[in-house]
């Protein structure tokens, strides 16, 4: 958001931070089904409550997009520190690329928050900055609907009453602009019909960032816990061995998010091998080759980050923005307790054999391009 010099000094004598960003969460029922949004979000002392609301309305009704000093400034600053957040956050970068290789929800997470993002800001930052102001004219319109709005408030019981008063005034004053167009769950085809092996070089990277993605099953799914326990006994006692402390990298792991599962590694001196690696890891799963001891010890960390403390301002807020209700939460609980090695063996043989759609992408060096070419590996760079 772009505000006033007056706005923003007011805004840090009297609240803390306002933040504006994209928001997109998997349907959890339903493969290759979505909902996308931006997330306005702030919080104030309670004797500041009034100008925070007010802050707000100036934000969505005077965005003040004719300064475009700043928001020349802003460009600046996402373009310099680009080639520092691959380097330092190369495995999400990785990760994302991986799953756009799979599913329409990670070709919009590339899009929105990945290297085709990167690359995007490039554009706009090398272009005439007038287009890019009457773009954002046009995104603020989608911002200023009071009928697309959904709003979250966590406050004390006596704060209640003057903060839905606070937030009818700041509605009041917003548009309830009527549309034929239905915002809700979107959905998109899977382009892909393939799997995709991917080589990035990008210019002085001296080492690699490797992500593979399998396409896997909605959040509420009876085999996402049995899918998040196989994610955690692959990355305790197989890739960390293997991929860190033989390999060398400074990372690796296993997840499952966003209807896919992923296996990755950071700032890595191997490629090749590590995806070899990635290979041995879903046999050694598929087999069966852990103990029991081994799964109980996947349950207590699984579990234990379902059930972690939530701060007092966070209650409430991952099912607001589209996580698992409590029925859910407690059938996926239920289904982390009572699954048995052979359940999470049968996993790897159902979503991660070689015939399932899987993206690879490997980050890495100008020097190693050559090598992933020989192999076919389709090539970008950054």
């Amino acid at each position: 958001a772009v505000v006033s010099t007056q706005s923003t000094g007011e805004k840090l004598l009297r609240t803390g931070t306002f933040s504006c960003s994209t928001h997109t969460v998997s349907e959890n029922t339903r493969m290759d089904q979505y909902q996308l949004g931006s997330i306005l979000s702030s919080y104030s002392l309670p004797e500041n409550v009034p100008y925070m609301y007010r802050i707000w309305q100036e934000l969505l009704a005077e965005p003040h997009f004719g300064e475009t000093d700043r928001i020349k400034a802003l460009l600046d600053s996402k373009v310099a520190g680009q080639k520092d957040r691959i380097s330092s956050g190369g495995i999400q970068y990785a990760l994302t690329r991986s799953r756009s290789h799979i599913s329409p929800l990670g070709e919009l997470g590339e899009q929105l928050s990945g290297l085709k993002q990167a690359k995007t800001v490039r554009g706009y930052h090398a272009a005439d900055i007038q287009e890019l102001v009457s773009e954002l004219a046009g995104t603020h319109v989608l911002h200023t609907d009071r009928s697309r709005f959904s709003v979250a408030i966590n406050t004390t019981p006596d704060q209640v009453d003057e903060n839905l008063e606070a937030l009818s005034q700041l509605l009041g004053g917003i548009p309830d602009r009527v549309s034929s167009k239905e915002y809700g769950a979107l959905r998109r085809d899977i382009v892909a019909v393939e799997s995709v092996n991917e080589f990035i070089e990008v210019s002085n990277l001296g080492v690699n960032f490797c992500a593979r993605s399998y396409r896997a099953v909605p959040a509420a799914h009876p085999d996402a816990p049995k899918l998040a326990l196989l994610a955690s006994v692959m990355s305790s006692k197989f890739l960390h061995k293997e991929i860190r402390e033989k390999g060398g990298a400074y990372g690796s792991g296993a997840m499952m998010n966003q209807q896919a599962f992923s296996m990755f590694s950071g700032r890595d001196p191997n490629n090749f091998a590590t995806l070899a690696t990635f290979d041995r890891a879903i046999e050694w799963a598929r087999t069966c080759s852990f103990t029991q001891q081994h799964l109980d010890e996947a349950k207590i960390s699984v579990i234990g980050k379902l059930d972690a403390p939530v701060a007092p301002g966070s209650r409430g807020m991952s099912e607001f923005l589209g996580g698992l209700n409590l029925e859910q939460r407690q059938a996926y609980r239920t289904g982390i307790l009572n699954t048995t090695r052979e359940e999470v063996g049968a996993m790897a043989e159902r979503y991660l054999s070689s015939e399932q759609l899987h993206g690879n992408v490997v980050l890495g060096a100008e020097t190693e391009t050559s090598a992933f070419r020989d192999q076919g590996y389709l090539i970008d760079s950054f």
